[in-house]
């Protein structure tokens, strides 16, 4: 493995305002169409909605299988974890600074926050801990079922009027991520701006589903296929791509981001944490999940041959494996907005970058084209 930290070539322009333009009204539509104004009644996200229960277990000791990473401190349960992932990176993506203090809690943790909060005066901020008829202590928080999240912004935990809560109010429900009632102001004696609830399955209201999970897309060898690929590692073909495999059965640890594909068919999907799985003719050259990441990793690109790859992270880090050529990162500069993504030329002797705003950096034999 190689790492990064070189020099930057090609600065960034401002062109093909009319691309840019197109992208942005494309994305506005898709978020008209999933808004909760547009939806129809019995969309999810509504005050009395609460996530599901998950079938056959326990709240507050679900197994680790039951669960995956989706930030450093926050776990969440796998049907939940997707979106999640995707509302992080949204608000990573448009500058907003939006993380999470907590998400799967416990029995254990959730018992010292019921003690943290009446020990301040108010016990109605925390779920109680409840005794069943078979006297066994049972959690009653959201957070439980790894289906609630609590974020911070840039000051500390996330405030009525502040931009991270006016990024949630305006984005979560699109990825199915409701705010209760009980946590709006006024809705009860603790109202709680930080405390968000996945509810894309419907809830318990049975509602319509929210489709958001897809995080990249693998094309097949000769152009005439793909396959979408989900935050958890399964697979949708279309067209002639043959699925030879995925990461959805698997206790992956990590969401995954992405995926690359070889002139043979095969490929390779990569997770937040720089872990790659190999499928078909695709040959695991290592990976990045053993090492400290600055920020996740948020794609990979495929060598023409098909003998190695590049990993690249959210701050521009490129981490290169088997034949790839490390040729630079933009991993020690100051970016406007992070890196979303990269390509690789046709001969492998370069790549570019592409950050959240459009900004394109040329590596190797890579030519600055322009960018948006």
């Amino acid at each position: 493995m190689k790492d990064d930290r070189p020099q930057l070539r090609g600065p960034g322009r401002r062109v093909q305002n009319a691309v840019r333009l197109a992208l942005v009204m494309a994305a506005l539509a898709v978020a008209a169409a999933l808004s909760p104004a547009a939806g129809a009644a019995s969309g999810p996200i509504q005050p009395g909605n609460q996530p599901t229960p998950i079938p056959g277990a326990i709240n507050g000791e679900l197994p680790p299988g039951d669960l995956v990473n989706v930030a450093p401190g926050c776990q969440a349960a796998r049907a939940a974890g997707p979106s999640l992932g995707l509302l992080l990176a949204e608000a990573r993506d448009r500058g907003v600074v939006l993380g999470t203090e907590q998400c799967y809690r416990s029995l254990q943790d959730q018992q010292g926050e019921v003690q943290s909060w009446t020990a301040a005066g108010n016990s109605a901020c925390a779920a109680p801990v409840v005794t069943a008829p078979t006297g066994q202590q049972q959690d009653t928080s959201m957070h439980g079922w790894g289906k609630a999240a609590d974020f911070s912004g840039s000051s500390g935990t996330v405030t009525f009027g502040s931009r991270a809560y006016a990024f949630l109010k305006a984005y979560a429900g699109q990825v199915g991520w409701n705010h209760p009632g009980w946590a709006e102001p006024g809705g009860s004696a603790c109202p709680e701006a930080w405390h968000w609830e996945w509810v894309g399955d419907g809830g318990i209201m049975g509602a319509s589903a929210v489709r958001a999970g897809v995080v990249g897309l693998v094309a097949s060898a000769d152009g005439r296929g793909y396959a979408s690929v989900s935050g958890l590692g399964g697979l949708v073909a279309r067209g002639d791509f043959v699925d030879q495999g995925s990461a959805e059965s698997m206790p992956i640890a990590w969401l995954m981001v992405g995926g690359a594909s070889t002139p043979g068919g095969g490929y390779w999907l990569v997770g937040a944490d720089g872990g790659v799985f190999a499928f078909g003719d695709a040959r695991f050259e290592g990976s990045a999940a053993a090492f400290h990441l600055n920020e996740p990793v948020v794609g990979v690109a495929s060598t023409p041959d098909g003998g190695g790859y590049w990993l690249v992270g959210a701050d521009g880090g490129v981490f290169a494996f088997g034949d790839a050529r490390f040729e630079g990162s933009a991993a020690a500069f100051h970016l406007n907005e992070p890196v979303v993504g990269m390509a690789s030329t046709p001969d492998g002797g370069g790549y570019w970058l592409v950050g959240a705003d459009g900004g394109v950096f040329a590596f190797g034999d890579a030519r600055f084209d322009g960018s948006a």
